[in-house]
Order: C-alpha cells, then structure tokens, then sequence
C-alpha cells in the first residue's frame, strides 16, 4: 500500500502552477461559501439539557406484628424441615470451603454455618443432633487434616526452595565468560534437578489430587537429586565444605518425609470426604424420617399464619427535561453587497499574484534546467543569467560557481588521466620484465625459460641441430645460507648469475629456476659431446674464487645435462631428464657432471613410487618394528635389544630400511617415521619390563633431523610417562652426522643423559670425526662399524685398530657393542675383551616382537656352543710379527660351561 502510495505521488508530481492553482481555487471556494451564508441567514441551533436527580429509597410500610404462638412441643414442621435441610447444606459447603482453605473470611463462614446448623437441628429431636455432633466431628478431623496437608506441603515447599537458592548462590558466584557461567559440572546438574523437582511439585499445591503419574514424577525427580548428591558426595564436601553437604542431604531428607506425609493426608482426606458426604446424607435422612414420625396432634395443630413482608412504596422521583430551539438571523442587503465586492477583489489579487510568481519562478527555473542539460553534455562554459525571485537568482550564480569549478576539475582530471597513463605504461612494461626476468640475477625466469627454450626447440627443428640442456644448482648451498647468513647467499647468487650469463652468451642462455637451480641451455649443438664439453667447462668455471662482498669464496656447482632430440622432444620433458642426472651427479660426490641415461628414469621413477608407498604406509600403518638381540659376553645374557624399521607392503613383501629411509630423508618423511618408530618401541619396552623381561633395554636409532628439533627430549619424556617406563630402559643411537646440527644437538643430548637415558654412538670407525665425537658428545656406548670387525680374524692390521679402539673405550668407561658378527673366529675373538656387547647374523637375525622371547633361548644356546668350541679350537691372532695364540677365552666360557 506504501509502495503504490510513493508510485502514484511521482507520477503525479504537481508544479508550481498546478499548487498556486489548487491555493487560487480554494480561496475561491471559501469566499463563495461566505457569500452564501450571508445571502441565506445564519441559522443557531441551542439545546438544554436537563438531567433529573436519583430516586429516594424506597419506604418501608410497618405491618402489624403477628401474635406469639402458643406453647407446644417441638414439632419438625416442613418450616423447620426446610430451614434444617437449608442449614446442614450451607454446613456441608462451608466445610467443604474451609478444608480446601485457611483464610480468615472462610473460617468465620464455617463457624457461623455451624452455629446455624445446631440451632436449626435444636427443634428436630435428640436423634438428629446425636448424628449432627458425629457429623461435626467429622468436619473437624478433616479441616485438621487438611490444614496439617497444608503445612507440610508449605514446609516442603520452603525446603525445596532453601535447597534451590543455596545452589543458585553459588551459580552466581561463578565466573561468567561469553555470557556462560563456567562452574563444576555437579553443581549445574544439581541446579537443574532442583529446578525440575520445582516444577514436579507444583501440582502438590492446588486443590486437585494427584494422579499416580504425577506421584511418580514427584518421586523420580527427589530420587535424581538424591542421586546427585551421592555421586557427587567428595566433590560437594571438598568445594562447599562437610557442613554444607550435611545441611542440604538433611534438608532433602526432610523434603522426601513431608512429601510422604503430605500425600498421606490427600489419601486420608479423600477417603474423610466420602464418608462426610456419606453422613450428611444420613443425616438428611434421620431429619426427613423425624418429620414423619412427629405427633398427630402436633400435625393438627393449625401452623402459624406467615407474616407478611411489609410492602415498599417508591417515592415519584423527577424525569429528564430537554428543550431545542432554533434561532434565523436575516443578513441585511448592504452588508451582503460590500462582502460581495470585497470578495472579487480578494479573488482579482490573488490571481495577479499567482501569475506573477509563476512568470518569476517558471522563466528561471527553465534556464537553469537547459544550463544543466548543457553540462551534462560536457559543455562546462554555459552560463545561467540572471533575473526572477531571489531565491533563483541565488541559486543561479551557485550554479554558474559550480560550472566554472567543473570546467577546472575537467582540466585537471585530464591532466591527471594522461600522466596517470604513463605510469600505467611504465608499469605495465616493469611488470613484463618481472614476469620475465628473475628479479635478483635478472636471468630469465622459470616462465621465461619455457618460452625460449620452445623457442630454441623449434628453431632446432628447422635447422636439424641438437639443443643441450643443463641443470645444475650449487654444492652446500645450505651451509653459505645458515654460515653466513641469507643476505649473503642472495649475494653469491647474483655472482653465479654474472658469471653464468658471461659464460653462455656465446653459445645460448642461462636461466635461474629457483632457490640455487639454474639451467644453462646450449643451441645448435652437433653431438652430445658439445653438451658435455659445455657441461665440464661450467663446473671448472666455478672452480675459480669469485670476489663477493670482499671476500674470495670457490662455490662448486654439481650439473646435469641432457640434449634434444635423443634424450626428450619437449622443453618440460628436457628439464626433467636433466634434473634426474643432476641427481646422480650429486650422488656421485658433488662438483661433477652427469649425462641423462634411460636407467636414470626408471631410478626416479622407483624413487617416486617408493615416497608414494611411504606415504600411504603411514595412513595405513604397514610398518613394524623388528628387534635383534645384542648379548653381553661376559654374562651371555641378552643385555638389549636394537629396534629395527621394516615396511611389509600391502602385498606382504618386507622391505629392509635401506631401501627406503635415504627416499624418507629426502622427502621429508624421516621426522614422521621417526616418531613412529619412537612410540613403537618404548611401547614394546614397557610391555616387556612389566611382563616376561623386567630388565628389559631397547635401543632406538634417531636421526640427527629428529635429535635437532627443540622438542625432541621432551617427547622423550612424555612417551615414558604416558607407557610408564624407566629411563633406563631405553637407549638412544645416533651416528656422527649429529656434529654438524651444532651445540643445540650437544646440550639435547645431555638433557637425555641427567634424565637415564643411555647414549650409543652407531657406526663408529666410518667418519672423520669419531675422536672428536668420543670428547663431544655425552655417551654410554660405542658400536663398532661392521667395517672394522669384518677383518679382525683375518687382517693383523684390522684386529691392531679394533684392539686399540676397544681398550681406548674401556678406558673412557664406555660399554662397547660389535656389529655385524657373521663369523665364530670374530666372536671367538671379541668374547676375550671386557665390557663387550655382541651382535650380528651369527647369534640372531632382527625378528618380530612377538617372537623375541623365544628368540632369547636361542641366542643363548647359540653363544654358549661357539664359546665352548672356541675353548677347544683356540683362535689364532695374526699380528705384524708373526702369529700368536689368543689368551683363555674370559669370563663367559664359564658362563657357557653353567
């Protein structure tokens, strides 16, 4: 309705001549009007209204009072009858009123309808007022009963409140957050249980009684806070204290009694109540019956004549009087002609104003409305003139100030639009040359690349020639970046840039792909010894200082190359046959060339599909560790076991980790699958220390990435916690690498030592560093590298070295363990020297958890025969001056013959 209202007001819209003609018109009207009243009279109309005053009350005539009857034994006339039956039923209601109520009107009610009753039943005969005293008796007992109803149900009801508001003050003393209130979980379910035992016990207080589904809901709503309260027993007394908890059990205690009680009384007055009906029927029944057995000559007796009621008289009371009268005042002729005159004359000047302000306002408003048209059209030197009201002529020269400031503006927006224009032709080009060009060694970039090696393909097409192309990135570059920081790796990176971009002008270009990868591509190549021989002269350029930021530093860079067509037709295909020999050549050593092969494929694509596969084995949980026992010699007991990765494909093949933790390393996985294997073997220890072996070891091999992280020492800890193992059940193992992950790693390391953690350095005898490590690094044990034990029973020069490294660790206290034993000279040899763990093929493969127990029996058994065949068959030692005999064969032949 709005809506149509605001449609028809546009379409509509009236001007100015369409209002001044409407204003014209209705001044008009009015003076006509005026003209005709005067012509025809004025006509007054009065009206009085009188209103007449309230009837008197009516006046009682005094009747002459009749005679006193004459004296007579009582008779149960059908007077006394009725006014009995009248009595009792006004009885039996205001009992019925006061059992249901206690209030003060109800109660006098009740007593004066009980005096009527004994003084209606008086003349009635000795029967019915016997009946009437058991009637009253039982009127007595239920009010009494009622109101004791009453007072349980408001002593429950008080309780029941108490209980609440308790609970609901110390909801409101919690912490409200977000409009929530954060308290203990028992309170809030004790809250809403009072709650419903609230609402429950509301039909307890009306008139009506309870039906037994009501009953029930009452019961389980008690029974669920009593439930709360107990379950919650120690939470209630430590919070709110042992006195609270008393009060509020006690309290509900007493809330469950009266609700008995309560109910009880409802039984009790249901039942009173029928058998107070009952007696007032009776009592109904003796008075009709004492009427009929009254006396014959009471029955003759004439019954006293009915006093009449004394007649009333209404007093004449005075009616409404209303009166109209009409009054016609004539309009004198003179009169009538000068109204006349004034009128058209009104009329004649209002007309001439109209006109002049519509001529003043239309003429204006027309040149201002086609001077707007004109600088709508974009013609700014239009000018409105002036002339018309004031008002116009205002808005007139605002608008000629207006024209003027947009013809500026106009000047100026253009001004702007052209430079703004260059600059967007500025950018636009900067933009072109950065979508192009590397921004830090201004080297073409990946996208650029592709364009001109397609570029450099097609042209190779047409002419016939070969097109090399070369991948190489810098050797160590991450060291350059974490020694000497970002800014200066950003620096060298420009330096290979320049120096690429010199080296390739004469034979193609060079391209930068990211990070420290560039591609150098070769056009117009004959034979892929070109490629090769440009392949050697970019790792010998580099083999030069460069002169960065002052300082001369020799980068060394690893390149892989591949040529079109024999290798690849497409540019993306190229780039990738070339990354996979820089693979290679990285594998080789690094500083070297590598030319594409078609195995190289095949070994990428292996690659692939095993990082696949480790991906989809964690989702899918196929690892599992297998343990191989490391035994003491001394004891020939098993003194720990080594936990060992193995992947058991979906297929069911077991892979051995060598075949997939270099691809893990390179992948990102090793973190992930390290932390497996973590949880899995400290969750193996505790299940062998709390059942069938209480001295129960597990070494754990951690990577140097793993061992780097700051949260490594800390998980350590939380696994032990959460499995409830010692500290010194498990063993850390870690190869020399964790010297290059700086002093973080070394104090990680101590961490685990003050916490009971065994440190074993694995592979020891393989690197550069192992002395520096025996100083360094906070260990328990030393694991000789298989290297070193292999040539021990046949090599003097090996047996010298182990001989040496094994009293170097027994004097630096360190427990040592030999791997790799595969044959009964090197155990027979390695049982002779202190403090020596033994492990390898020769006592036990790696094998499943659930068979290392047995696996024990065995190893011991194993031992035990090669010691006493060592016993019979002494080894000889091959020493540099000749051979010689081994000493007795130490402590555990004695082990062995037990």
């Amino acid at each position: 309705m709005k809506g149509w209202f605001w449609a028809a007001r546009r379409r509509f819209r009236l001007g100015i001549v369409g209002r001044l003609s409407i204003s014209f018109i209705g001044v008009a009207l009015l003076i006509l009007g005026a003209n005709l009243v005067v012509q025809q009279g004025i006509l007054v109309e009065r009206t009085t209204r009188v209103s007449a005053p309230p009837p008197p009350a009516a006046v009682a005539v005094a009747a002459t009072p009749a005679p006193p009857p004459l004296a007579a034994p009582p008779d149960p006339s059908p007077q006394l009858l009725e006014n009995a039956l009248a009595a009792l039923a006004n009885y039996d209601e205001a009992s019925r009123a006061r059992i249901k109520s206690a209030d003060l009107p109800v109660s006098a009610t009740y007593k004066r309808a009980a005096a009527d009753l004994s003084d209606a039943l008086v003349p009635m005969g000795d029967t019915p007022r016997s009946e009437l005293h058991a009637y009253t008796a039982r009127a007595s007992a239920l009010i009494r009963a009622a109101d004791a109803q009453r007072a349980a149900e408001l002593s429950r009801k008080a309780l029941v409140d108490s209980l609440n508001v308790r609970v609901k003050k110390l909801l409101a003393g919690a912490w409200t957050i977000f409009g929530r209130v954060v308290s203990r979980q028992s309170l809030v379910v004790l809250g809403d249980d009072l709650d419903s035992l609230r609402q429950h016990s509301e039909p307890l207080e009306g008139p009506s009684p309870l039906s037994a589904t009501q009953i029930s809901a009452i019961i389980a709503a008690e029974q669920r806070v009593q439930k709360t309260l107990v379950d919650n027993a120690a939470g209630f007394r430590g919070a709110q204290g042992n006195e609270w908890y008393q009060s509020m059990a006690a309290d509900l205690t007493q809330v469950i009694a009266l609700r008995e009680s309560s109910i009880r009384l409802a039984g009790t007055l249901s039942e009173g109540l029928q058998a107070f009906a009952d007696q007032g029927n009776q009592l109904r029944h003796t008075l009709f019956k004492a009427r009929t057995a009254a006396s014959p000559i009471a029955r003759q007796q004439p019954a006293p004549a009915a006093v009449a009621a004394p007649p009333t008289v209404q007093a004449p009371g005075r009616s409404i009087v209303e009166t109209k009268s009409i009054t016609r005042m004539a309009a004198q002729s003179g009169s009538q002609r000068a109204i006349a005159w004034g009128s058209a004359a009104a009329a004649l000047v209002m007309l001439l104003m109209c006109v002049g302000i519509v001529i003043s306002i239309v003429r204006p408003a027309r040149r201002l409305l086609r001077a707007t048209a004109e600088i709508a059209a974009g013609r700014y030197a239009v000018r409105v003139a002036s002339g018309g009201i004031a008002e116009l002529d205002a808005i007139a020269t605002a608008f000629n100030t207006m024209a003027e400031e947009l013809a500026s503006a106009k000047a100026l927006s253009l001004q702007y639009q052209q430079g703004l224009e260059e600059k967007i032709q500025q950018r636009t080009r900067r933009l072109r040359e950065l979508s192009q060009r590397d921004p830090l060694t201004a080297l073409p970039n990946r996208r650029h690349l592709f364009t001109l090696l397609d570029a450099a393909l097609e042209r190779a097409q047409r002419s016939g020639h070969w097109v090399g192309v070369l991948f190489l990135d810098v050797d160590n570059f991450k060291y350059i970046n974490d020694g000497l920081g970002h800014a200066f790796g950003d620096s060298v990176l420009k330096a290979m840039g320049l120096r690429l971009a010199e080296i390739t002008r004469e034979y193609g270009f060079a391209a930068r792909l990211g990070g420290d990868e560039f591609t150098v591509v070769l056009e117009c190549a004959r034979t892929i010894e070109d490629v090769k021989a440009v392949g050697e002269a970019l790792v010998a350029a580099f083999q030069s200082p460069m002169l960065i930021e002052g300082r001369e530093l020799i980068v060394s860079i690893s390149v892989g190359a591949c040529a079109y067509p024999v290798h690849a037709q497409q540019s993306g295909a190229l780039l990738k046959a070339a990354d996979m020999a820089l693979f290679r050549a990285k594998a080789l050593g690094r500083s070297q060339l590598s030319i594409f092969t078609s195995d190289l494929a095949q070994i990428a694509a292996a690659r692939f599909a095993t990082e696949q596969g480790l991906r989809r084995a964690i989702e899918r949980g196929e690892f599992e560790l297998h343990f191989q026992p490391e035994l003491d010699a001394e004891t020939l007991e098993i003194g720990l076991v080594e936990a060992l990765i193995r992947w058991r494909t979906g297929s069911g093949e077991l892979i051995p980790p060598g075949e997939f933790l270099a691809v893990a390393e390179d992948s990102g996985l090793a973190l992930e699958i390290g932390d497996w294997v973590l949880r899995a073997a400290i969750s193996a220890a505790s299940g062998w220390h709390r059942g069938p072996w209480g001295k129960a070891r597990v070494a754990i091999n951690v990577s140097s990435r793993q061992l780097a992280d700051g949260n490594f020492v800390d998980r350590v800890q939380a696994l032990l916690a959460e499995f409830a193992l010692p500290p010194g059940c498990i063993e850390i193992e870690l190869t020399e690498s964790v010297l290059q992950t700086g002093p973080a790693t070394i104090a990680s390391l101590r961490r685990l030592r003050e916490l009971g953690i065994a440190v074993a350095l694995d592979d020891f005898g393989t690197g550069y560093s192992s002395l520096a490590s025996l100083e360094m690094l906070p260990l328990s044990r030393v694991k000789l590298d298989r290297s070193l034990i292999s040539g021990i029973d046949t090599n003097p020069r090996s047996a010298a070295i182990a001989e040496a490294i094994i009293v170097m660790c027994q004097k630096l206290g360190l427990q040592i363990t030999a791997e790799g034993v595969e044959r009964p000279q090197q155990f027979a040899y390695l049982v002779r020297q202190r403090s020596m763990f033994v492990q390898g093929f020769l006592l036990a493969r790696a094998v499943p958890q659930h068979e290392l127990m047995q696996e024990f029996t065995f190893v011991k058994e194993r031992a035990r025969e090669l010691l006493i065949s060592s016993r019979e068959s002494p080894v000889t030692a091959v020493e540099c001056d000749g051979p010689r005999q081994l000493a007795s064969p130490g402590p555990g032949y004695a082990a062995a013959k037990a």
